[in-house]
């Protein structure tokens, strides 16, 4: 492990274990600089690779319902450490853009369901993590195949955690409790 790695693991228990509340936050594929943890937020973390895309988009729509809501959020971390994105670092993040746009399509009935006329498209992020930076800061030490995802209460504090979260319904009901 770098020493990097171990500084971010240690910072991310310590953040934990402390209960402080460190703001995390990172530049998306839309150049907009979003927090992980934003204190009035709901926000859940997803992360994903270039393996577990299909995955990813299960976990995401098992939070639809929430959508449009203005206390929440959902982030996928997408995480690119040791893969070819390298080489290709501005197709990489106009794919992700692009998706972004299909996305906000899908998701604007949730948003009018829930009272908000806002374009979605403003509001979805993803973030494309080239060197894993984000992902030291959030604990995920080491690039996985496995559905990790993170849930953030009102009050910007880590919630409920899974390193590899296997039915979505258990995310849902997770993001519920917090209603």
């Amino acid at each position: 492990m770098r020493w990097a790695e171990l500084l971010g693991l240690g910072l991310f228990w310590a953040w934990s274990l402390s209960g402080a509340e460190v703001l995390i936050s990172a530049t998306d594929a839309d150049g907009v600089e979003r927090v992980m943890n934003p204190k009035g937020m709901v926000t859940v973390l997803i992360y994903s690779n270039p393996v577990l895309q299909n995955r990813t988009r299960e976990a995401s729509k098992a939070v639809d319902e929430f959508k449009g809501r203005r206390d929440f959020r959902s982030i996928v971390v997408v995480d690119l450490r040791g893969t070819m994105a390298d080489w290709a670092a501005g197709y990489t993040v106009r794919r992700m853009v692009r998706d972004l746009d299909q996305e906000a399509l899908r998701v604007a009935p949730y948003y009018r369901k829930n009272g908000n006329p806002a374009d979605p498209r403003k509001e979805l992020s993803a973030i494309a993590d080239f060197k894993g930076e984000l992902c030291v800061k959030l604990g995920w030490t080491q690039p996985k195949d496995e559905l990790r995802v993170m849930v953030f209460n009102r009050e910007g504090k880590r919630g409920k955690v899974w390193e590899d979260l296997v039915e979505p319904a258990q995310l849902t009901a997770a993001v519920q409790a917090l209603y």
